[in-house]
């Protein structure tokens, strides 16, 4: 059989190019294009990216965290039948009220707290640990059930597990999306995130010094592609403090186990004391007596709850708020001896080192409250910012996504 060239019937004279491009001038190319590419054009594509991967999680936690700035004064007002009294002169001795709501409670256990009124005509609530033993749980985890009593006449106004009430769900919405430790990893994620999105966009946004003052307001009379890109960078740009506060805030709630290694590499954290033991034995003196203790220890602190001993050996652990505290959750706690009202340890936020007091902060940060009512009003403010945000910044995308691809149809049409 002769040998036939498969080539031969070919016209050579069309035959443009028969050779394949050398590793030199793939590797040139390739090197071509990442020297177009900016930090201005990274950025931008890592603040799409974000926003497209993460953003609906971002615009949940921002809405349930406007809601979540005034959780007692909501609770308050959607059940005033189980947290309002009518204010009375004289209180009614707390093993009085413990020993009532113990006869309702559904827990047949001691419980392990009382929340005191922060105000004359609020409930005084006795909370019972409820353990939880199942699948989905690391050991005992514990949730509570809620006595709540007119702390004036003794009478029991109802019980409820706290996990039953609106806020409480959107807690749990707004620090792990209902998902267990699955959503507690995707916000704590998103939280982290969302530092990168607003030191991205504060890039992104800075202006030449001569448009400065173009770059803070939303031009008038502007197309609807004009006043979506303004409304996207001055709603960024105006909100982009409180956000990263609040992102760095979030994250620690969320990563404690990373966050507080990293701010005790530059200050020494100090361990919150635990099992701390009574060191007497005799008759259990009343929590008015350790409230007395506490108070002429620390006279200008309102005591907000008391923990009481959960064995003979244990302690009782009163926790206060001294007035130069911006938490409304003090962070003053003194543990005292359940049998002689003697003072074993105090952990006093005046006297906190630079990591414990940061650590000290965050609450503040998260809630607004660093700032007091004007503080909680702009949290509040930014929760809405990631739907406008994510709502605007799609728009954009879509638009400049829709002009490349007519841009390009023309030119292949040439």
């Amino acid at each position: 059989m002769a040998n036939v060239d498969p080539l031969s019937s070919l016209d050579k004279s069309k035959v443009t190019d028969l050779t394949y491009p050398s590793a030199d001038n793939y590797i040139e190319k390739v090197l071509s294009r990442l020297k177009k590419i900016t930090l201005r054009k990274l950025l931008l594509k890592l603040h799409l990216y974000i926003t497209l991967w993460l953003g609906a999680f971002l615009v949940i936690a921002g809405l349930t965290g406007s809601l979540l700035v005034y959780t007692h004064e909501l609770d308050t007002w959607l059940n005033p039948e189980l947290l309002r009294v009518e204010a009375g002169t004289e209180r009614q001795p707390l093993f009085d009220l413990i020993a009532a709501a113990n006869q309702v409670s559904l827990i047949k256990s001691p419980p392990a707290h009382l929340e005191l009124p922060k105000e004359a005509d609020d409930a005084l609530i006795v909370r019972y640990q409820v353990p939880m033993q199942g699948q989905g749980h690391k050991g005992m985890n514990h949730h509570f059930y809620e006595v709540m009593m007119n702390p004036y006449t003794g009478q029991v106004l109802g019980g409820r597990d706290r996990d039953d009430a609106l806020m409480t769900f959107i807690l749990q919405i707004h620090y792990k999306l209902l998902a267990g430790e699955t959503g507690q990893l995707l916000m704590g994620i998103t939280a982290l995130l969302t530092l990168v999105l607003t030191l991205s966009g504060i890039y992104l946004w800075w202006p030449k010094l001569s448009k400065i003052k173009q770059a803070f307001i939303i031009k008038r009379n502007a197309s609807f592609t004009r006043f979506n890109f303004d409304l996207h960078k001055t709603v960024g740009i105006y909100t982009a403090v409180v956000m990263f506060a609040v992102a760095l805030s979030g994250f620690y709630f969320n990563f404690p186990f990373i966050f507080r290694p990293a701010v005790s590499f530059f200050s020494p954290l100090t361990e919150m004391p635990r099992n701390v033991k009574s060191q007497a034995v005799g008759k259990v003196i009343s929590p008015e007596a350790v409230m007395s203790t506490v108070a002429a220890r620390f006279p200008d602190a309102q005591i907000q709850r008391v923990f009481l001993p959960v064995n003979p050996q244990g302690s009782y652990m009163v926790s206060a708020r001294q007035a130069n505290e911006v938490r409304h959750k003090g962070g003053t706690m003194v543990w005292v001896d359940q049998y002689t009202g003697k003072i074993l340890q105090v952990r006093d936020p005046n006297e906190f080192n630079a990591g414990d007091a940061f650590i000290n902060l965050q609450l503040p940060l998260h809630n607004g409250e660093i700032l007091g009512t004007v503080g909680r009003i702009l949290v509040i403010i930014v929760g809405f910012a990631p739907l406008i945000l994510m709502v605007t910044g799609i728009i954009h995308w879509l638009k400049k996504r829709k002009a490349k691809q007519i841009h390009h149809a023309r030119l292949s049409s040439l």
